[in-house]
């Protein structure tokens, strides 16, 4: 069982994620909107044996849950997921049938950020790359976004498809985004 610790606003509730199923999907069946913060071990301890709120001086968010704001895969809203150590640039968009690298900026420095702070707060112990790494189990298409390009007068998005393997390299090396960064130049 992966455990998670879900604010009830006046006391935290302990919560064992079934093995077969991923913390996010979990949570996206359970919760209409949600952030999930990154804690360290003592701090989860506190948490969990706790009478009443703690407050929490350094909470990481490593993934938001909120409404789509648009119909573009940049809008606000949606499920993203970011480095809240900021190792690895920019953010992993996850949808039903695909995953999206976006190296541009994590999820919470957005310009419209605040779409996911109405959710409610859960707490994990678990890196970026685990909770990525369960989302790679499920089938998906693996998409890197390169910008924007000119196609019979508009600017349309430009994806460059990638094997699950070389999509790992994109969650743990934080060169692969930079190197992203310097070619999406070219088409502003």
């Amino acid at each position: 069982m992966k455990e998670i610790i879900k604010n009830q606003t006046i006391y935290y509730e302990s919560i064992n994620v079934p093995e077969n199923i991923s913390v996010l999907e979990y949570l996206r069946e359970s919760e209409h909107s949600f952030n999930l913060r990154y804690v360290s071990f003592d701090t989860f301890a506190k948490l969990k044996s706790a009478k009443g709120i703690i407050y929490l001086k350094d909470r990481k968010l490593l993934a938001g849950c909120s409404d789509i704001k648009g119909n573009d895969f940049k809008s606000s809203g949606g499920l993203k997921v970011s480095d809240p150590n900021k190792n690895i640039v920019g953010s992993f968009i996850i949808q039903n049938d695909r995953i999206i690298y976006d190296a541009r900026c994590p999820f919470y420095e957005e310009r419209d950020s605040f779409v996911y702070t109405n959710g409610r707060e859960f707490y994990t112990t678990m890196s970026m790359k685990e909770i990525l790494f369960e989302e790679l189990e499920i089938k998906r298409q693996y998409l890197i976004y390169l910008g924007n390009r000119l196609e019979n007068k508009r600017f349309v998005d430009d994806f460059e498809e990638v094997s699950r393997k070389e999509f790992l390299e994109y969650i743990t090396d934080k060169e692969k985004g930079r190197l992203i960064l310097k070619k999406m130049r070219k088409y502003y």
